[in-house]
């Protein structure tokens, strides 16, 4: 929305604060937000265009109705009924889900929720343990396993140290407390390896594969080691986020407080280290990005449709394909993790740049 300058977006903002704004206008507004570059924090008027974006959003939400969750097991009540009816014979039975498009989806009890607090845990011997979703996160201190209200997760542990593994599905989050006090919070399809103690080691050492933020407690003469995807990041205290997902061309590092070091490059704050087969290469980091999933947002800035699709099936739990031309337009923006994916693809449409049809939980993209 290049021809919408500073005034007529002032306008807009001030008719909607004065519950004025028209259809249109919001319309315009939505999609200039979408497709909105921002060049930069020093801009003055930033802060104030997104908070009025957001309340704008959060007033069309009221235009989709959730799914009620006593829908959902009435549900799976009546398909338990079903195969008992059956006399115990499970009937596989393959069924075409007609595609329909986004306006479609919203208003339907088809639309397809976000994620929330999900992950399981798995002690080394012991069987899996799904952890509590109302919970946020658990907590290893003293060989004892709690969640973050201090109340006793389903497993405990032994004397000896054990490998535990914090793992999350599509569509989950989840925090944990190491056993000396550093923090981690797990994006999506993501999964954490530990001990349940760092007592007498050396280094204190776990290994990651998809996404984490860590906040690490200092402690000079115990370097804290995460390793992911072929690289070793060493740290002593600090803040700093590693995506390293498969499905990703690269490894990004960024930190954010304190220092880490990969091989022999040494980040400060406020940089990125993209690690690839051709080696390491530091950047200015785009923290309001790096830091959208964990502070309950997808942020997107001038990329490319493949790349906002994946967070949306991570954090959705949804497949994504491609028909014909894929749009080779940028995408730039902000979108609430609370909405349902009909409202995220919506935002995505009004740029006229990218169509959606949803079939079940697969998301067809076409230009």
């Amino acid at each position: 929305m290049a021809e919408l300058n500073e005034h007529a977006i002032r306008m807009m903002l001030e008719n909607y604060r004065l519950g004025k704004a028209t259809d249109e206008e919001i319309a315009l507004l939505e999609a200039w937000y979408v497709t909105y570059r921002e060049e930069g924090t020093e801009n003055p008027d930033i802060a104030e265009r997104l908070a009025a974006v957001d309340r704008v959003w959060a007033k069309l939400e009221d235009e989709y109705r959730p799914v009620k969750p006593m829908f959902r097991w009435r549900s799976i009540a009546a398909a338990a009924i079903l195969v008992l009816s059956l006399g115990g014979y499970l009937i596989w039975k393959v069924v075409q889900v007609p595609a329909i498009t986004v306006s479609q989806l919203a208003n339907s009890k088809k639309d397809i929720a976000p994620g929330n607090n999900k992950a399981t845990l798995t002690v080394a011997g012991s069987p899996t343990v799904t952890l509590d979703s109302t919970r946020s996160g658990i907590k290893v201190a003293a060989g004892t396993l709690t969640y973050d209200d201090n109340t006793r997760v389903g497993t405990q542990l032994t004397a000896d140290v054990k490998m535990l593994t914090l793992q999350t599905p599509k569509g989950g989050t989840y925090r944990l407390v190491l056993p000396d006090g550093s923090v981690v919070w797990l994006n999506a399809a993501s999964r954490l390896i530990f001990p349940s103690a760092f007592t007498g080691q050396k280094q204190r050492e776990v290994e990651l594969s998809g996404e984490g933020y860590f906040e690490v407690a200092k402690n000079k003469q115990v370097p804290f080691i995460v390793k992911s995807h072929g690289q070793k990041v060493e740290v002593l205290g600090t803040h700093f986020d590693i995506n390293s997902f498969d499905d990703e061309p690269l490894t990004r590092t960024t930190l954010l407080e304190g220092s880490v070091r990969i091989g022999t490059t040494l980040l400060k704050p406020g940089e990125q280290a993209e690690n690839d087969n051709a080696g390491i290469r530091v950047v200015t980091a785009d923290v309001d990005e790096v830091m959208g999933w964990k502070n309950n947002y997808i942020v997107f800035q001038d990329e490319k449709i493949e790349n906002v699709m994946r967070k949306i099936s991570r954090w959705y739990d949804v497949e994504v394909v491609y028909e014909g031309e894929r749009p080779a337009d940028d995408f730039g923006g902000r979108v609430n993790k609370r909405f349902y994916i009909s409202q995220v693809l919506k935002k995505l449409e009004l740029t006229n740049k990218v169509h959606f049809k949803i079939a079940g939980r697969r998301i067809i993209v076409t230009k």
